[in-house]
């Protein structure tokens, strides 16, 4: 039997994202290229670990960036954006 290398899923990376007024992303910038958000399949809010020093307080997008490649975005409470995919 061959050995099969196992590959590590990227982690996110810091994004430049617009936002329209209510909060939903409307384009990303990466890769020096602005790729318009075609579709958000989905959005849900993540609260989690708030009794510890480190709380998670995050809105996630799944979207569909232009020409139909899909991502994950999210935005901390902080307000920074953060792109998988």
């Amino acid at each position: 039997m061959g050995t099969r290398a196992l590959r590590g899923l990227a982690g996110p990376e810091p994004a430049r994202v617009v936002a329209s007024p209510g909060g939903a992303p409307h384009a990303v910038i990466t890769g020096g290229r602005r790729r318009l958000v075609v579709a958000v399949r989905d959005s849900w809010r993540v609260q989690d670990r708030w009794w510890t020093d480190n709380p998670v307080d995050r809105s996630y997008f799944d979207v569909v960036l232009e020409p139909g490649r899909p991502a994950l975005l999210y935005r901390e409470s902080s307000g920074e954006w953060f792109i998988h995919g």
